[in-house]
């Protein structure tokens, strides 16, 4: 998070965005109207959008969030969900309020930028980040690139994990600030590899899916079970407090329950393309639907204030089945932050009602 986020009140922030934000508008440019140096386009099965590998010469890049500036401050706007972006003045004022103070770096390597909006987040990550590195692969390039540009909010686990999963562990990583614009001699920039943030197209899933198959011929054959329970003990918020009574209800159906974060990331693809059943609460935990096979039945469990239909959507997208529970009594839940009621919460489940629910989902063809 920049100084601007840090120092400057929503109110302000705001308003230096939407100022932003118009110049940005003015000053944006399409990838097919600039100069460069190389343009690789590629086309993925089950997708409408052209994705491209391209390689700029003394191209800027801005910010943890990765703005893609040429040499004469035009934005680039294919590379970035670039209207997404402009809807959010609040998070581009607070990125951009020292903009005119920025330090300034060079680099004469030739390097990728890894860089989105929330790459910090577990889910975007895996949706909107890593699938440039299978754009990269397949514009056969990734042998030409020196170095990666990250934001310095990447440094987590699961970020390290997956680079080692592309083989990039020994590759030089470049950290960038908010406040921190590199002046690249040879930047090469991917396309955004969906249409928008939170929804990733088919073709990701493809590409997920045949790695986990890979992956997953590291293991035994019953390492990894075929009906999975998710729990959030490991998570702060939107736990289920009577857990372990759904867990008894589970058992008996050869459920096992597992903790995500237990374990390593390529054990996580694996869990998820082994699964025929998955049930959760819908969160992050879900991230990794990308990997499973089309066969997959999911049971997502939605507590009434945060209902959200990405999950849905990409089983949908998968071709798979979803199934859902939503928990609406209001007595059943437990607010930590009376301000924050849409995440601040943990909930009961009622059980007799998840019943009827699960029973429809295990009789599933």
């Amino acid at each position: 998070m920049g100084l601007g986020n840090k120092l400057l009140n929503g109110k302000i922030r705001n308003k230096i965005g939407l100022k932003i934000i118009n110049k940005l508008k003015i000053n944006s440019v399409s990838i097919n109207d600039i100069n460069k140096e190389l343009y690789i386009p590629l086309k993925y099965d089950n997708s409408n959008l052209e994705m491209f590998l391209c390689k700029i010469n003394n191209a800027k890049v801005y910010s943890s969030w990765g703005f893609y500036f040429t040499s004469d401050n035009k934005i680039i706007k294919e590379v970035l969900p670039f209207e997404r972006i402009l809807q959010l003045s609040s998070e581009i004022g607070g990125r951009f309020a020292f903009y005119n103070f920025r330090f300034k770096k060079k680099i004469d390597l030739n390097v990728f930028s890894l860089q989105s909006i929330w790459n910090v987040c577990f889910g975007h990550w895996i949706h909107e980040t890593l699938p440039k590195l299978f754009i990269l692969k397949d514009s056969g390039l990734l042998n030409e690139i020196d170095a990666f540009i990250l934001g310095d909010g990447c440094q987590s686990k699961f970020h390290k994990e997956s680079l080692k999963i592309f083989g990039l562990e020994n590759k030089k990583i470049i950290y960038i600030s908010d406040e921190t614009e590199i002046i690249c001699k040879n930047l090469y920039l991917s396309s955004f590899p969906s249409e928008t943030t939170h929804y990733p197209s088919k073709w990701i899933y493809d590409k997920y899916k045949k790695l986990s198959e890979e992956l997953i011929k590291k293991y035994d054959k019953n390492r990894f079970p075929k009906k999975v329970y998710l729990i959030r003990k490991k998570v702060k918020t939107r736990r289920i407090l009577n857990e372990d009574e759904l867990v008894e209800i589970l058992k008996p159906f050869g459920y096992d329950y597992l903790c995500p974060e237990d374990y390593s990331l390529e054990e996580q693809f694996c869990i998820f393309y082994n699964a025929d059943k998955i049930i959760s609460v819908l969160g992050s935990g879900l991230t990794n639907l990308v990997c499973s096979k089309e066969t997959v039945s999911v049971l997502g469990i939605a507590p009434k204030n945060r209902w959200e239909d990405t999950y849905k959507f990409m089983l949908e997208n998968l071709g798979a089945k979803y199934s859902e529970y939503i928990e609406c009594n209001e007595k059943n839940f437990v607010y930590h932050n009376k301000h924050n009621k849409n995440n601040d919460f943990d909930f009961y489940l009622d059980i007799d009602k998840f019943k009827i629910v699960f029973n429809k989902f295990e009789n599933l063809e």
